[in-house]
């Protein structure tokens, strides 16, 4: 219901000028180990810029909230936080898909690295729910395609690594990290394999998903020189 909901909200009030509201969205009601610095927080809101401050407000959030929690050390309405928290958490993982590395985004925002790994990929799994939902809704089908590009975005964030495998089509996370654990770490590493060798070198890869999965294709190497440029 409280997911629905939200799709509903999203697909009326969707603050589209950046990833904010979408990695909102992404980031589940139950939080474990998250401890919100108010006080940051409230300070924070302050240097928010335009499209924080319009997610912010689209996410029914309020200032007075956060100042009451800022000079009040407890709060007896713990469902009432969890928006907030989620905010929070999502302003963490904004900077990470904007490139900022874990270790300075875990400074920032006083969260044990890794609860924002946890976090982190708590918000690829319900990217990736939200997705396959949305899909099957006739009036939201076109959200489907957002929430899509979202995960490969909080993929990349949790594994840079992986950035240039995961620009083929068809290439998903699993199999990326299949293919970067067994020495094809680049596009153009994957060019130059052939495809019985490279199937027989990643288990469960047949000839016929890797072609699906445009592992094989020769023009990876052409792609992988766009990706540097």
């Amino acid at each position: 219901h409280k997911v629905m909901q939200g799709i509903r909200e999203a697909n009326r009030h969707l603050v589209l000028l950046g990833d904010l509201h979408l990695v909102y969205l992404c980031v589940p009601p139950i939080l474990e180990g998250i401890y919100v610095d108010w006080q940051m927080y409230f300070d924070a809101y302050s240097q928010f810029d335009e499209t924080t401050r319009l997610t912010f407000t689209a996410a029914s959030l309020q200032e007075s909230y956060l100042a009451r929690r800022a000079f009040s050390s407890n709060s007896s309405d713990v469902e009432k936080e969890v928006p907030y928290k989620r905010f929070y958490v999502a302003g963490a993982l904004h900077k990470l898909i904007s490139g900022v590395p874990s270790w300075k985004v875990s400074a920032i925002f006083k969260i044990p690295r890794g609860t924002l790994q946890n976090a982190l990929s708590s918000a690829i799994s319900h990217a990736s729910k939200l997705a396959h939902f949305t899909k099957e809704l006739p009036d939201y089908w076109a959200l489907s395609s957002v929430f899509d590009a979202l995960v490969q975005k909080l993929f990349f964030a949790g594994s840079p690594e992986l950035a240039q495998i995961l620009e083929i089509p068809g290439i998903k996370h699993a199999r990326a990290k299949q293919l970067y654990k067994a020495g094809f770490k680049s596009l153009q590493k994957l060019a130059a394999a052939e495809p019985i060798l490279l199937a027989s070198d990643i288990e469960h890869l047949t000839q016929k998903q890797g072609t699906k999965d445009n592992i094989f294709r020769k023009d990876n190497a052409t792609r992988a020189s766009r990706c540097t440029d």
